[in-house]
């Protein structure tokens, strides 16, 4: 397997040791060999003294060490045996971190067993054991959680955001090696029933043997798709999940030709692409697809993409489970991509904090990092901003990682993308005037598909120069911001953004301030000094065409109250709002003043 050449060297260990674990995974190893390994990995690359994997028992009451790494045979027996860990405690305690881990599927980080009163009861006899830190993540098996994934300190330490992420790897990975230790059973099982049957036995062997050994030598996507083509005799593609085609294999002159995204209907009733193939087991079919078979790759709960396969007719058992195979492998290849694509990406996002900061000194250099990374700062540019209409950790990861893979499709030089402010930011060259509004509505096409919810995009003006750039980035931010959403909006653009779009793109923030500081600086003045809310009633008087019971409204006041506060700030400014001149110059000063507040 090669690395990117630029890669550090911590991204190289982690690597090799996660290829190491998908490697084995696919060996299809013993359950408690494989535990072992990952819990031994987890040291390894987190610096823990100790690590354990705990499955919940048969009937859910206790979880119990399953594989571990550098714990004693003591501690293993008091937790399996002596004093169970239980997923329902007596008492009125919690639990333990890893029931909690368990219970509430989330992390749990206890930096100091000795100081931490939630550690409970176990504290005193983790000590006893040389445990001063640990983590918990949850474990998770098909969606549902079956289990914990821990690491333990000699010494009081705080795992950081990186190490949870790593360490929710490494859980993800055990979760595969029971699906895979499960699969493996079933075919057991599968194996004893047709005992009689030795020659669909030996194909199915052939199968499982083929596709383990394209895991075994590091085969790539397409080497994954010429195996299953060959075992299901159909043409095959693989896309990932914002449409791209990552892998096509012809069969007998027949060609997969998937949907393309960007036309598919937004929504068929109250299903996307995605949802009518997220649950195929393994495979589906459609009249919205004639001709296709679909079904997911999946690892875990997240799907990574969808697999095609040509015709409609059903399939045999022996090829239904070519299929499972080949999906699991698709997805591991799948994961390890990912892993060395946000290397790069973070790579990406450190020039764009740069650029965006307005610091730049040295704007070679930065043309260079640009060349680097295979973008051209040379070529005039325009920044994007795409974001959920309604924010959320989950909605933006899952739009990061759809963005991040139609960025990676488009031809050299390729945008440079970074995760600022809530929204991700994009940095694309624009050598064709209506490049920007071309990629905005791709990504809000492809996103229409993946997620739930609106997705908002503005775009700046063109920049000729790295130099004004910071410029551009202050333009989308301010769109998204100062602009209200609205469910039919188009891609936002300083053009069609009216004043607002105007003073984003002709006025800088520090030139604006008498103006604003002239009109807006008496009420804000006046509401620190009397408690009252003058700014806010005329932002709200503007918003709402100088319609009184609209304002008092949406502020939750009487419509007198509203009166009453307008005739004040008449009084206050010297001004009339039934006059064209004064009302025209108090909506400029507004609009200022959220810009240079934003800014």
């Amino acid at each position: 397997m090669a690395f990117p050449a630029s890669a550090p060297p911590d991204l190289l260990r982690w690597m090799s040791a996660i290829d190491e674990l998908a490697i084995a995974v696919n060996q299809q190893r013993d359950l408690p060999v494989l535990l072992h390994q990952i819990a031994r990995t987890a040291c390894r690359l987190l610096g823990y003294e100790s690590a354990a994997v705990l499955l919940a028992d048969a009937d859910r009451i206790a979880l119990r060490i399953e594989g571990s790494w550098g714990l004693s045979e003591a501690y293993l027996r008091l937790v399996n045996e002596e004093s169970p860990l239980l997923l329902a405690p007596d008492g009125g305690f919690v639990g333990s971190p890893s029931r909690r881990a368990f219970v509430e599927e989330a992390p749990v980080i206890v930096e100091d067993i000795a100081h931490d009163p939630s550690y409970g009861p176990w504290a005193k006899a983790a000590q006893e054991h040389g445990h001063h830190s640990m983590a918990a993540v949850p474990l998770r098996n098909q969606g549902r959680i079956v289990g914990t994934m821990n690491v333990y300190g000699s010494d009081p330490r705080r795992l950081g955001p990186g190490g949870r992420e790593l360490l929710q790897v490494l859980a993800s990975h055990a979760g595969i090696a029971l699906e895979t230790s499960a699969q493996l059973e079933r075919d057991r099982h599968r194996v004893r029933e047709l005992s009689s049957l030795n020659e669909l036995l030996r194909q199915h062997a052939a199968i499982h043997d083929r596709f383990i050994g394209v895991a075994r030598r590091g085969g790539g996507l397409t080497d994954i798709a010429t195996a299953l083509a060959e075992a299901t005799d159909r043409a095959v593609a693989v896309q990932d999940v914002s449409g791209q085609v990552l892998a096509t294999v012809p069969r007998a002159g027949v060609s997969v030709r998937p949907p393309d995204w960007l036309s598919w209907p937004q929504r068929q009733g109250d299903h996307s692409l995605l949802d009518l193939v997220t649950h195929a087991t393994p495979v589906t079919s459609s009249s919205l697809f004639p001709g296709l078979l679909a079904g997911p790759v999946r690892v875990g709960e997240e799907t990574l993409g969808v697999l095609w396969l040509a015709g409609e007719s059903e399939l045999n058992d022996l090829r239904l489970r070519a299929i499972e195979q080949a999906a699991v492998v698709l997805g591991l290849e799948m994961l390890r991509r990912r892993a060395v694509v946000d290397a790069q990406w973070q790579l990406r996002g450190d020039l764009v904090s740069e650029l965006a900061s307005g610091t730049l000194t040295d704007p070679a250099a930065a043309i260079a990092r640009g060349d680097r990374l295979g973008s051209d700062l040379r070529l005039p540019q325009r920044v994007l901003a795409v974001r959920p209409e309604q924010p959320g950790e989950t909605v933006t990861a899952q739009l990061l990682r759809l963005v991040q893979s139609l960025m990676l499709s488009r031809p050299r030089p390729k945008p440079l993308l970074a995760l600022r402010d809530g929204a991700i930011v994009i940095v694309a060259p624009a050598t064709d005037p209506d490049d920007g509004e071309r990629l905005a509505r791709q990504i809000r096409a492809v996103a229409s598909q993946g997620l739930e919810g609106g997705v908002r995009v503005a775009v700046s003006e063109t920049c000729p120069a790295p130099d004004q750039l910071p410029g551009a980035f202050r333009q989308v931010h301010g769109l998204l911001r100062l602009l209200r959403y609205a469910p039919e909006e188009d891609v936002l653009t300083v053009a069609s953004a009216g004043m607002i779009g105007m003073l984003l793109a002709d006025v800088e923030p520090e030139r604006m301030g008498a103006l604003a500081a002239r009109w807006i600086g008496p009420l804000r003045d006046y509401d620190r000094r009397r408690g009252t809310d003058l700014v806010t009633t005329l932002r709200t008087y503007l918003d709402n065409d100088l319609n009184t019971s609209a304002t008092a409204e949406t502020l939750f006041i009487h419509p007198n109250t509203v009166g009453l506060r307008i005739k004040r700030i008449e009084s206050l400014l010297g001004v009339s709002l039934t006059k064209v001149t004064d009302l025209t110059t108090l909506r400029t000063a507004i609009a200022i003043d959220d810009i240079t507040r934003g800014a």
